[in-house]
């Protein structure tokens, strides 16, 4: 008969024992601290109290509901619903797993997925008393982003004169130094290359805008946060005429039509692409080939996609990445496979002098800028390029859809 062996372990160790098997370590917020309330691997349902709580999720879909004190919360691997609108400065880490959460301005949020607040975003503002001038070049994105800046400031109670759509690049960046405007959105490229007159553009979209940034301030222009969006220049073509032009699909197929049919050739671009170094002159040294002048005509930019769509004119036409019209017309954008293109991210620049008296312009526009996709921006374009919308009612939903200035659904 095989004898069974028993460990004696004294209570006082095993209740000692119990307890750390009951709690956990998270590192919410860069700090490790026990888990007060703590989940299953299941979806589970978990409620802070009114002390300031640690509450961890598992690896289920769970429902995580802060109390009243200054709780953390780690929602774990799962897919987690959290709300948070205790009026306190919770720290929220979603963890792994495509999460959601409803929280306070003042919350401290990551790993999260889809973030809502209690209140509209730009609340947490306030410019009353201050007064801005707003300006913009003509074409429709930079109509779309004058309006998003003018109306964000407005909300937030400052006082705005408009000069959206007043000028060109040149002329609305002069106005910027000599105080005529106070802000008004650039490109990274093209404060590099037209602005500070740098040959060799930075492929980087980060080390491009600090690099921008770091020069400019010699100007007395502060750049704020850059969007994701990058409006870069490419060349289109209807996409039925592909196949006749030669199949043409990148710039090079370009450079061997020019030489093999150059009849065929016929391009429209605006008067600045015609001459910036980083448009037609660029890109014809950078691939080795010219455009016979007689082929290029001179449009607004307006124009020229639908030019482009009815190949009258030009089978070939300068269009901008973000633009609503490539797809609504059905156009096809020829790779840039020698990567001459510079990176156009859009960031807001402001004169230092205003900038120095309002430095949280800084932080509302870059939460608004990290919104600011080439895919959402395609969109809001084609509302005013192919819906027929106005480039204020555009602006104006995007501030209330994105949360900005309304609670976000």
């Amino acid at each position: 008969m095989r004898s069974t062996k028993r460990t004696h372990v004294p209570l006082a160790l095993l209740v000692a024992l119990l307890a750390v098997v009951a709690t956990a370590s998270v590192g919410s917020a860069g700090q490790t601290a026990t888990c007060t309330i703590k989940g299953t691997n299941k979806a589970d349902t978990l409620k802070g109290t009114s002390r300031a709580d640690v509450i961890c999720g598992l690896k289920g879909n769970d429902k995580i509901a802060a109390g009243k004190g200054k709780d953390r919360v780690d929602g774990g691997a799962g897919n987690d619903t959290i709300t948070a609108v205790d009026g306190e400065v919770d720290q929220i880490d979603g963890g792994a797993g495509t999460d959601s959460a409803l929280v306070d301005l003042i919350d401290v949020v990551k790993n999260v997925e889809r973030i809502r607040y209690n209140a509209p975003i730009l609340s947490q503002f306030n410019f009353s008393g201050a007064n801005f001038t707003i300006g913009s070049k003509k074409f429709t994105e930079q109509l779309i982003l004058g309006q998003i800046a003018k109306q964000a400031l407005e909300y937030r109670k400052a006082q705005v004169k408009d000069q959206i759509g007043c000028c060109t690049t040149s002329v609305v960046r002069q106005a910027l130094k000599s105080g005529e405007v106070d802000m008004y959105w650039e490109y990274t490229g093209t404060g590099w290359i037209v602005h500070l007159n740098k040959v060799t553009p930075i492929q980087n979209a980060r080390e491009q805008w600090l690099a921008v940034k770091r020069d400019d301030v010699a100007n007395g222009i502060t750049w704020l946060s850059p969007a994701p969006l990058d409006n870069t220049y490419a060349l289109a073509v209807r996409k039925e005429a592909v196949a006749s032009l030669g199949n043409v699909k990148s710039l090079s197929d370009l450079g061997n039509l020019i030489r093999t049919r150059p009849k065929d050739v016929t391009v429209c671009v605006t008067s600045e692409f015609f001459s910036r170094d980083d448009g037609l002159p660029g890109v014809e040294k950078h691939y080795g080939y010219q455009v016979p002048r007689d082929n290029v005509a001179k449009l607004d930019p307006g124009l020229i996609y639908t030019a482009t769509d009815d190949g009258k004119i030009c089978n070939f036409g300068v269009v901008f990445a973000t633009d609503g019209r490539i797809e609504g017309l059905g156009l096809a954008v020829l790779r840039d496979d020698k990567q001459f293109f510079p990176v156009y991210n859009a960031a807001l620049n402001v004169r230092t002098s205003v900038f120095q008296r309002y430095p949280k312009l800084d932080k509302m526009f870059r939460m608004i800028s990290l919104e600011l996709t080439n895919d959402l921006m395609q969109r809001l374009n084609a509302d005013v390029d192919v819906r027929g919308k106005f480039p204020e009612e555009v602006a104006r939903s995007f501030l209330s859809a994105y949360g900005f200035t309304a609670k976000r659904k």
